[in-house]
């Protein structure tokens, strides 16, 4: 007898899992979701401003300058120059101020454009506006 009511229990609990609610359908309705079915919406996260538009080109490049440093490539007093950086850019220097510039020397060149249509070898064309011994 005791095994017969073993199984009844058993039947009737994995039976009364399987039943539905004892509220009726339309009021289980009316009454709203409860907290446990229904989830807060998660915070949402801080957004940065829209800008007007996106930067132009990378931003962080480094600023080009005038100034160009270098190992001058072959004696002169003018009016042209030739001056190699360190990154093997060359550069066709003109000046009309005299001044020398000696073979193997680092220097410190402020440039600008070039003044006068004249080729003063191969590179980059610029005017020297000023020259630095290093």
């Amino acid at each position: 007898m005791n095994g017969k009511l073993v199984v009844a229990v058993t039947v009737a609990v994995v039976l009364g899992g399987c039943a539905g609610p004892d509220v009726p359908q339309s009021a289980a309705s009316a009454a709203g979701p409860t907290s446990a079915t229904s989830a807060a919406p998660p915070p949402s996260l801080p957004v940065a401003p829209l800008t007007s538009a996106p930067p132009n080109g990378p931003t962080d490049q480094i600023k080009k300058t005038d100034w160009v440093v270098g190992t001058v490539t072959g004696d002169s007093s003018g009016p042209c120059y030739g001056l190699e950086t360190d990154d093997g850019t060359q550069y066709a220097l003109h000046s009309t101020a005299g001044t020398k510039l000696v073979k193997g020397r680092r220097m410190r060149i402020k440039t600008a454009p070039m003044l006068v249509r004249m080729y003063c070898g191969p590179g980059t064309h610029r005017e020297m506006v000023a020259a630095e011994r290093l």
